[in-house]
């Protein structure tokens, strides 16, 4: 077990004490003239502190060596031309050469692999430790970091194709998180291995790997992408970005949140976007998910034309994302607002229901509202309370962007988990037969994906907001695929 300070010098001390063991070095005037005979092997003078007591010297001389690219080569090289043959240099040799080892990690590397990790738990993390370890695990405490676990197997020598068992180690840990971590992690490990020169022994433990964990990745599964868009800064310009992602849901909604995006501009922001969805289309390419994207949006946000900006951040052809990916909208509000989510539940299985049964909703199941005025908001309430087969409300005009005081808002109070409006003008007669064929067509394509194809057919058509589907939005919210926004307990 090393030091908790996260230095190196718990790697340090196995060589310190297989040094003590070398006659040239249990003096001081002896260890200078090693010093003096390294610096010299070296090509320049090497500054090692200096002090009476043995051990404390021989760490200040090992430290100095670290500092060096070169330096615990040309130690050992010293060493061996003062020591020919002794029983105590057989374990320096050792000592140093896993430490060499050690050091072909680098320390950007280091940070990137426990960045991956972050906040990831592995039930069985000892097992896996003490497999790769074998016989010579050491015995380390129930609360142990990666990092500890990490260099305690870097003391040990490599498996029996070369590889260092830390990056074994990785490898395992690869076969036991979702699919878009292990293909991160997999990254890192055939970094290494390519650095080390051990592709073709990488082939073969990744055999290995697969004959004690089978995990096929799922093709054509799920791939979800949601952003949080909140306005931020004294002026309100500027956005916030925060990002969850995870492909494959089969076990379960666990998705990992990436680090915040800030943006000072609506166009920078639009950028950003493109960028993590960029990213998300090359970790995920060999999977060949299905990708949504969905924007969980404040209510002053609702009527942003998410679907329109490009996915791509330079393009000959900019596409909208909304043409690709099956893009939809989710309401902030009612992810923090506890008290109605009880209602959405209810409605979301309803909605389940109706599409597994009829691939589409019944003609109970979607409400058009006509009128955003007072009497027909207390009429819409009412609506919602007698008839609980309602799960979707088209609009009658665009959201307003203030909370409780319109029709979208009563929506999500009552737990309708689908939403669909016409950004500028919901009368719009193409909006009305677009929805039409979106809700109550019956056919095997999911809701989301009908939505795509009139998108799509806007953007063949080049008409942009004059077609229905360069205005089309669509609130899709799931409450069984939550995110816990900033400042809600969990």
């Amino acid at each position: 077990m090393t030091d908790g300070s996260g230095g190196d010098n718990g790697v340090l001390w196995p060589l310190v004490r297989a040094l003590m063991r070398v006659g040239c070095l249990n003096d001081l005037s002896s260890r200078n003239l090693v010093i003096r005979i390294l610096g010299d092997e070296l090509g320049d003078p090497l500054t090692v502190d200096e002090y009476p007591q043995t051990t404390t010297h021989l760490f200040s001389l090992v430290h100095a060596c670290r500092q060096r690219p070169d330096g615990l080569a040309k130690l050992l090289v010293v060493l061996e031309r003062l020591e020919p043959g002794s029983t105590a240099m057989g374990d320096v040799r050792r000592v140093i050469s896993e430490m060499i080892v050690y050091d072909t990690i680098s320390p950007e590397d280091r940070r990137q692999l426990f960045t991956l990790l972050s906040g990831v738990v592995i039930p069985d993390i000892g097992d896996i430790y003490r497999f790769v370890a074998g016989e010579a695990a050491l015995d380390l405490p129930e609360q142990t970091t990666y990092q500890e676990l990490f260099r305690a197997l870097e003391t040990l020598n490599a498996n029996v194709q070369g590889i260092p068992k830390p990056i074994v180690f990785v490898e395992h840990l690869a076969n036991r998180v979702r699919l878009d971590l292990a293909v991160e992690l997999q990254r890192w490990v055939s970094g290494q291995a390519g650095k080390l020169g051990l592709e073709a022994e990488l082939v073969k433990l990744r055999e290995q790997v697969a004959m004690t964990a089978v995990r096929k990745p799922p093709q054509r599964s799920d791939g979800y992408v949601v952003f949080q868009i909140e306005r931020a800064g004294p002026s309100g310009e500027a956005y916030r970005i925060a990002t969850w992602k995870q492909l494959d849901v089969t076990e379960g909604w666990h998705p990992e949140r990436s680090a915040d995006i800030h943006a000072a501009t609506l166009s920078e922001m639009q950028f950003r976007v493109a960028e993590v969805i960029e990213s998300v289309e090359s970790e995920w390419a060999q999977f060949e998910p299905t990708i949504r994207l969905e924007f969980l949006l404040s209510t002053e946000l609702l009527n942003l034309d998410v679907d329109q900006w490009q996915w791509e951040t330079e393009s000959r052809f900019p596409e909208p994302m909304g043409c690709r990916f099956l893009v939809s909208i989710r309401s902030l509000e009612r992810m923090k607002a506890r008290k109605w989510h009880r209602a959405w539940y209810i409605r979301w299985k309803e909605l389940k229901t109706q599409v597994d049964q009829n691939n589409g909703v019944t003609r109970g199941g979607g409400y058009q509202n006509r009128s955003n005025a007072h009497q027909a908001l207390r009429e819409l309430v009412a609506h919602f309370e007698r008839s609980p087969a309602v799960v979707s409300l088209i609009l009658s005009s665009p959201p307003a962007g203030t909370t409780y005081t319109d029709e979208i808002s009563i929506a999500l109070r009552a737990g309708i988990p689908m939403i669909i409006w016409h950004r500028s003008d919901c009368d719009a007669e193409e909006f009305g037969a677009a929805v039409e064929n979106i809700l109550y067509e019956a056919n095997d394509r999911h809701l989301l994906d009908r939505v795509r194809l009139v998108r799509a057919n806007a953007y063949a058509d080049g008409l942009g907001p004059q077609h229905v589907g360069g205005q089309l939005t669509i609130l899709w919210d799931d409450p069984e695929r939550m995110v816990i926004p900033e400042g809600v307990p969990a």
